[in-house]
């Protein structure tokens, strides 16, 4: 009675589910290497093929999908039918709707996989990438269609660099990085009206996340110049007058990544950066105890109190911030996310985002910062990834071409 009831999708599963269990014994069940690899290409062909080209594309891939595949990869001789299968998914704009945890457990194996074995995967995504051109620009609906089409194909671009560096152990693309960055400073030249434009700016901090993330600290030294002077620029964009450049170029979501990513690198603190976070944060004894003479230098602490803040009224003792700074398991996590401040952007309007986001944020971060260092943790590096992914595959966040 009870499979009576199992709907269509379900009993489908099912059947996925039992492939997923033979695909492994095939070699001993048909034993011949040419029928082996012909039953595993009817299965790509005939099973995961439609799957990832069906207009339900993502909703149509389940976690007992992608183990299929994965036993699929394992089989000798198979390589090109399943590679064609990531590549298809993974070049496909809807693939960014789908599910963070799906993506965590199950998509990111299979990415490794498929970037391992060429080596020409970021190049080819970077070369999709077309630099910010201002050039003939006209205005109307086809202008304004070419450049949402042109910010939406760079964000997933960025989006796909992101991924794959999150997917790959740590410096899988360390001989890469010099042409990630020269791809990321040209994108950082961007204006409101250039195409693409400083919308993608969003999506440019979540990459340098990735590599902040998954490289060592040693073949990070090329990124500080780029990431000090943005961060300066994007986070003092707070305070910047309505309708200045400033404030066309950095968008609320912009600044709020922008701030992600300097709450990623306080709670990491890589050795070099370290020697330029005195720029952002407070980060001696006079982040706590302040003196009635006490003029803050860092940029942080100067918009805290520019934005009306203090250490009494964001609500942060320095005992709250060394438990929320050891997150219960002596390991450091980010300010912004679970556990600390709610980073939800749920309306696109400035003075919202500096309520309910960066005021807490600014008013809290060296406290957070100076007690996390003398807690001695180890960065959750776990809650960072799933926190960067949880922004990756937000298709709220991705432009709606017209």
């Amino acid at each position: 009675m009870e499979s009576k009831n199992r709907t269509p999708s379900v009993r489908a599963d099912d059947v996925v589910g039992i492939l997923s269990r033979i695909v492994p014994n095939l070699p001993k069940i048909l034993v011949e290497s040419d029928r082996v690899l012909t039953a595993a290409q009817a299965i790509s062909t005939n099973l995961i093929g439609p799957s990832i080209r069906s207009k339900g594309f993502p909703d149509t891939i389940t976690e007992t999908t992608l183990t299929l595949l994965q036993e699929l990869t394992r089989l000798p001789s198979n390589q090109k039918p399943w590679k064609k299968d990531v590549s298809d998914a993974f070049n496909d704009p809807r693939f960014f709707t789908s599910s963070p945890h799906l993506v965590r457990n199950s998509w990111l194996p299979l990415l490794k996989l498929w970037t391992v074995t060429d080596k020409d995967r970021m190049p080819e995504i970077l070369s999709h990438i077309s630099s910010p051109t201002t050039a003939g620009i006209v205005f109307g609906v086809g202008a304004t269609s070419a450049r949402l089409e042109a910010d939406r194909k760079t964000q997933l671009n960025l989006r796909r660099i992101a991924a794959l560096i999150l997917a790959c152990e740590t410096d899988t693309f360390v001989t890469d990085l010099p042409a990630i960055l020269d791809r990321l400073v040209e994108l950082l030249a961007a204006t409101a009206t250039s195409s693409p434009s400083s919308t993608t700016r969003a999506d440019i901090y979540m990459v340098l996340r990735a590599m902040v993330l998954r490289t060592s600290t040693i073949h990070l030294a090329p990124l500080w110049p780029i990431v000090n002077s943005e961060l300066h620029a994007a986070i003092s964009s707070v305070v910047a007058p309505d309708n200045s450049s400033s404030s066309d170029t950095y968008s609320n979501v912009s600044i709020l990544h922008a701030c992600k990513l300097l709450d990623v690198l306080v709670a990491a603190a890589p050795d070099d950066f370290q020697l330029h976070e005195w720029l952002f944060i407070t980060d001696t004894i006079d982040a706590i105890y302040r003196s009635a003479s006490y003029q803050p230098i860092a940029l942080v602490d100067e918009l805290s109190e520019e934005l009306g803040n203090t250490v009494a009224s964001s609500g942060l003792t320095h005992e709250s911030a060394a438990m929320i700074a050891s997150s219960g398991s002596g390991q450091r996590r980010p300010l912004l996310g679970p556990g600390g401040i709610n980073d939800e952007l749920v309306v696109d309007r400035r003075d919202e985002l500096i309520v309910k986001i960066l005021r807490p944020f600014f008013g809290q971060l060296s406290i957070y910062a100076y007690e996390s260092t003398y807690a001695m943790g180890t960065l959750d590096v776990e809650a960072c990834i799933e926190s960067l992914l949880k922004d990756l595959f937000d298709e709220k966040s991705i432009v709606k071409a017209l």
